[in-house]
């Protein structure tokens, strides 16, 4: 039946055939060509369909090709790790820009496809100036296939294709003020009514985000009347969709975290809810899976690694290859993640980030799937959109396809997660992954006091990879410069002046429970635990007896036990120690040590030995134990003879080459300083430890003081925060490769403060960044390049089959020199040397750390250490027979 035509204000287009002529009404249109070369390359045909639509702008469509050449929905099976977070199904999107609000007009009619849709639930279809349809109670009404929330100024009520897509004849509410939001302030209450289309709100820390989506989803819901059906807000965690839903209990939305929507997905897909399998469940699928005659390291656990790194891989969408080559911990792994993935299906369960990979390949794979599941989630208010990972922000572009209508809240000030693969780029360039979008800042702090927004600002300033912001307190923010209290204390003194610090807020009338301690990395909490235990004071902390079984840790305590030790010393401290530092002794060494044993006994054993170098190892390792023992038996403090184990003995030296081998993570160095901290708080080294593992088994106390990582607490606040160990080596951390990411964890732990903030730091080494904190860049921020320039997060072509593409070599890296005598050396040798042990070459060293070691040539373990690639394990194992491969292969060239 023919159509009339809708008043302009509905910006309604047409549909034309290939040699058909525009209608007169649409002569001045942009006309847009849909023939097979748009079908080949969709993009430029995309950009301006989508704006159009949005808009509101009238089009020309000329419909050369047969529309079911690109109706039913793409399809790719292929690893998610291998697309990239820009992926998309660009045909889908073309199909449903094509039809969404366009007359058709190539049988030479105008015919509008939403009046026939609407005539099957019960309208009236009949044409005429006064709308498309008649309700079923008399009232003509335009059917709208706009971008929904952008309402029409016209008389006749207005139902929306959506509501007409799910079955009901629902009309637009007339008011679109926003009545909800009266109460809000001018920027909250600006992105509250967004009208129409994705929207990116910039909210810093204390400029009520949370508020702002709360009001966002009553606004949709009350005052704009959308289905709750198609409007889901998506939570980072457990937590914030809990207070979501509590902030938003009369208006039952839905709300799921970002797993959530994975599991509805897989739920719907498989026909059933997958079953979550347990931490334990995983380590033995991982543990079966790996070769068997794998390296093991003693006294470690050998399945945290890979844990780690198999999230990595599917959350980070990162090449498992890749992640492999930049770790020393997983060798493997390319081949174990198809493995243990298909381990999980046999066994019909997921993981934790399995609900977010697996989801994504089969929204990938299946397009009826994803097109069913897309009805679910038309319009997505996301929260937390700075600590989205790749996989994250494919999920939701493949789910909130093909309108991309997200609503995303977050403030790339706070990307602190980037070793999982968050960006602040996601946030920089959201137009990119969400076309069109209309961009709101929040730029008051209600939370903080005044010192801490300026110091904040100004320590942000120092970062290139931003959105510029102008950030000023809210009106009752707490004035005066003591608010904010920046403290360079000697070593000896931190804890005890941590310890007066909370003494004297608890004093003056705070409640434990009003008081935060947070440091950048969880060792550095050891100190301010034990100060505070001591004192009495309630705790609220996760660190227990189990940071004494740390690497490091465990083996000073263990030199600790074999210096008090008045009679024989222990064998199982002596395993512990005599690889740490390494000295090179044999693994067969061990059977020497003998329950009974004495110092003295220890240093006869190299003289029975008739291994020459293994003796003077040995003896090597009795006179390590001397030295702490006569420092004992001085009377020396508790914190002198640990900095004597750590600095004299070498343990200090290992655990940094331990740090070394890895990107990020926990540090052993940390761990090492962490417990020199609280020798300060014991000075007999006889009874350190039994005092130290007494405090730490005290029961935690959920209405205490909150000890914790600044990664733990980012959305938390407090009254009273103490940001402990603002240090050289801890902010910046040493083992961080983003100093721009650490700059932004140092404002995340400042900004958690309401009232009053301390920050403590080493007047030994403060960290560069208090300098900062008072002093504003003269350079403005720059924001990155586009989407893409970051590999971690570039846009990925599959090939025909599937694969990703090619590389430069197989280890992602580019080829070194092949013709390199040395390196020819080593990978012969670890031919032969792979082939002895069963297993693949580059468990023993990748050809990257062979190129490496070749072009560096090292002389001594320290420099062979200082490689990439060469893990402790691998130059105590390896080290040796390496350097003499490098200076045999170095004299032969040179003769």
């Amino acid at each position: 039946m023919t159509a009339a035509l809708a008043p302009l204000s509905f910006g309604r287009g047409v549909i034309v055939s290939g040699d058909q002529t525009v209608p007169l009404e649409w002569a001045a249109a942009v006309e847009v060509v849909v023939d097979d070369s748009t079908i080949e390359s969709p993009s430029a045909a995309l950009d301006v369909l989508h704006r159009a639509w949005l808009g509101r702008r009238p089009v020309v469509v000329r419909l050369v090709v047969d529309p079911a050449s690109f109706r039913r929905p793409g399809a790719q099976v292929a690893e998610p790790w291998t697309l990239g977070p820009l992926f998309e199904f660009p045909l889908d999107r073309l199909h449903f820009l094509v039809w969404a609000n366009n007359y058709d007009a190539r049988s030479g009619e105008l015919m509008w496809w939403w009046s026939s849709k609407a005539g099957r639930l019960g309208a009236d279809v009949v044409a005429t100036v006064e709308g498309d349809v008649r309700l079923p109670d008399g009232r003509w009404a335009w059917v709208d296939a706009g971008p929904r929330g952008s309402v029409p100024a016209v008389e006749a009520p207005v139902v929306h294709a959506d509501s007409v897509d799910v079955g009901r004849l629902s009309v637009v509410p007339v008011s679109d003020d926003g009545d909800s939001a009266i109460e809000l302030a001018l920027d909250q209450r600006a992105a509250v009514v967004h009208s129409s289309g994705p929207a990116r709100v910039i909210a810093p820390a204390g400029s009520g985000k949370t508020r702002v989506l709360t009001e966002r989803l009553r606004y949709l819901l009350v005052d704009r009347g959308y289905e709750r059906d198609g409007v889901l807000a998506v939570a980072y965690n457990v937590r914030a969709r809990d207070e979501l839903v509590e902030r938003t209990a009369g208006l039952r939305p839905r709300v799921q975290t970002l797993n959530g929507m994975g599991y509805e997905v897989l739920a719907d897909a498989l026909g059933q809810a997958p079953r979550i399998v347990e931490e334990r469940d995983l380590r033995r699928i991982i543990d079966r899976l790996l070769p068997a005659k794998r390296q093991r390291r003693a006294n470690t656990d050998p399945i945290a690694p890979y844990l780690e790194a198999l999230g990595i891989s599917r959350l980070a969408l990162r090449d498992p290859a890749t992640v492999e080559l930049e770790r020393d911990d997983v060798p493997g792994l390319s081949d174990l993640l198809p493995r243990y993935r298909m381990a999980l299906r046999e066994m019909g369960g997921i993981d934790f980030d399995e609900q977010i990979y697996y989801a994504i390949e089969l929204l990938l794979a299946d397009g009826e799937l994803r097109r069913r599941m897309q009805g679910r989630y038309r319009y997505l208010l996301v929260d937390e959109f700075q600590d989205l990972t790749p996989a994250h922000v494919l999920l939701l572009r493949l789910l909130s396809s093909p309108r991309l209508d997200v609503f995303g809240v977050g403030d790339d000030d706070q990307v602190i997660y980037g070793h999982a693969g968050a960006s602040p780029e996601f946030l920089i360039d959201f137009d990119q992954l969400f076309p069109g979008a209309t961009n709101y800042a929040l730029g008051v702090n209600h939370r903080c006091p005044v010192a801490v927004v300026t110091a904040a600002d100004q320590l942000l300033s120092w970062n290139r990879r931003r959105v510029a912001k102008d950030i000023t307190a809210g009106p009752a923010a707490a004035p005066g410069d003591s608010r904010l209290d920046v403290r360079e204390v000697a070593t000896e003194q931190l804890t005890i002046d941590l310890a007066k610090t909370v003494t004297g807020w608890l004093a003056d009338g705070r409640q434990p429970v009003d008081i935060a301690v947070l440091t950048r990395v969880n060792a550095s909490l050891l100190g301010p635990q034990i100060a505070l235990a001591q004192a009495g004071i309630p705790l609220d902390s996760n660190l227990g007896p189990d940071i004494l079984d740390r690497l490091g840790v465990r083996a000073a305590l263990a030199y600790l036990r074999l210096a008090c030790s008045d009679g024989p010393l222990d064998r199982d401290d002596l395993v512990e120690v005599y690889r740490r530092p390494s000295r090179g002794l044999p693994e067969w060494i061990v059977k020497w040590f003998r329950s009974g044993m004495t110092l003295a006994g220890l240093e006869a054993v190299g003289e029975r030995i008739e291994d020459e170098k293994v003796a003077i190892k040995l003896v090597s390792l009795a006179t390590d134990i001397g030295l702490i023992t006569r420092l004992v038996k001085r009377g020396r403090p508790t914190r002198e003879v640990l900095a004597a184990i750590r600095g004299r003995v070498g343990l200090g030296e290992a655990m940094e080459q331990l740090d070394r081998s890895k990107s990020e993570g926990s540090s052993q160095l940390d761990d090492l300083e962490a417990l020199e901290q609280v020798a300060d708080l014991h000075p007999d080294p006889a009874t350190f430890e039994a005092w130290l593992r007494g405090l730490l088994t005290r029961e935690r106390n959920r209405e205490g003081v909150t000890l914790a990582s600044i990664h733990r607490v980012k959305g938390r606040e407090w009254p009273a925060v103490v940001v402990y160990g603002a240090s050289s080596g801890l902010l910046p951390h040493r083992l961080a490769e983003n100093v721009e990411e650490e700059r932004r964890v140092f404002h995340v732990g400042i900004t958690r403060g309401r009232e009053e903030v301390v920050v403590i730091a080493d007047a030994n080494r403060p960290s560069p960044f208090l300098a900062e904190l008072t002093a504003r860049s003269p350079a403005p921020s720059a924001e990155p390049a586009r989407l893409g320039a970051s590999a971690a997060i570039s846009p990925r072509r599959p090939t025909q089959a599937g694969g990703s593409q090619a590389k430069a070599s197989s280890d992602g890296a580019p080829k070194g020199d092949e013709t390199n005598p040395v390196f020819i050396a080593l990978r012969t040798w670890r031919g032969e040397e792979a082939r002895s042990a069963s297993m693949p070459p580059y468990v023993i060293f990748h050809d990257r750390t062979l190129h490496a070691i070749a072009a560096a040539q090292p002389a001594s373990m320290r420099e062979l250490g200082l490689i990439a690639g060469v893990g402790p394990a691998k130059l105590e194992k390896f080290g040796q027979t390496v350097l003499k491969i490098v200076a045999g292969s170095v004299a032969a060239g040179s003769a």
